[in-house]
């Protein structure tokens, strides 16, 4: 089955933030991405605490983004970062157990393992919003990267109902999702919905 990775967004969030997290955590996504990139680093290691403990008690695993000093600081060993960041910030390696990197097309994919990425997020897919003056990447392009590693690769970046539909037949593990998630009223049935797909 399609495994879901969650991607949070404090600026997207239509109810509260918090309550938001918490129908995620529940639901049937396998992991959680604490992506926040526009918060300082001391606030995100504040939200992190807060994510830390919303998703021990639902036993979700919570990933941490872009800010690795605080993943360390927090004892952490799941992290998710860009290309670039894992290149200048290598030392990452020695406290990380999960690594995703962000990859745009299979030579970078083929660099994120060879540098030691655990799994790469091919982005982004399909239009979206959040990424409106890029082209996205599309479905030939996400089986290239996926036939250029032999790590889990998922696909992100406008990916909704409608859109996964198009990703049947390619061998990715499973897709990220951040704005359907942290906008939807009922986050256990449109992930649900999803996995079905």
């Amino acid at each position: 089955m399609l495994k879901i990775i969650a991607i949070t967004n404090h600026e997207l969030a239509s109810a509260n933030y918090w309550d938001q997290l918490e129908q995620i955590a529940v639901s049937d996504v396998d992991a959680i991405v604490l992506r926040e990139k526009t918060l300082s680093e001391d606030d995100y290691a504040e939200y992190a605490r807060k994510a830390l403990r919303i998703c021990s008690t639902h036993q979700k695993p919570c990933i941490l983004h872009q800010f690795g000093k605080a993943a360390i600081r927090l004892h952490i060993p799941r992290f998710q970062c860009s290309l670039d960041y894992l290149e200048s910030h290598s030392s990452l390696l020695y406290y990380m157990t999960t690594l995703g990197v962000s990859v745009h097309t299979p030579e970078e994919a083929a660099r994120a393992e060879q540098l030691g990425a655990t799994y790469v997020m091919a982005s982004h897919v399909f239009s979206t919003s959040c990424k409106k003056d890029l082209p996205p990447i599309g479905i030939d392009m996400v089986n290239a990267i996926c036939d250029a590693v032999s790590i889990p690769v998922y696909a992100l970046g406008g990916v909704t109902r409608d859109t996964a539909k198009e990703l049947h037949n390619t061998p990715i593990t499973g897709v990220a999702l951040m704005s359907g998630l942290m906008t939807c009223n009922d986050v256990p049935s449109y992930v649900c919905e999803i996995k079905q797909l």
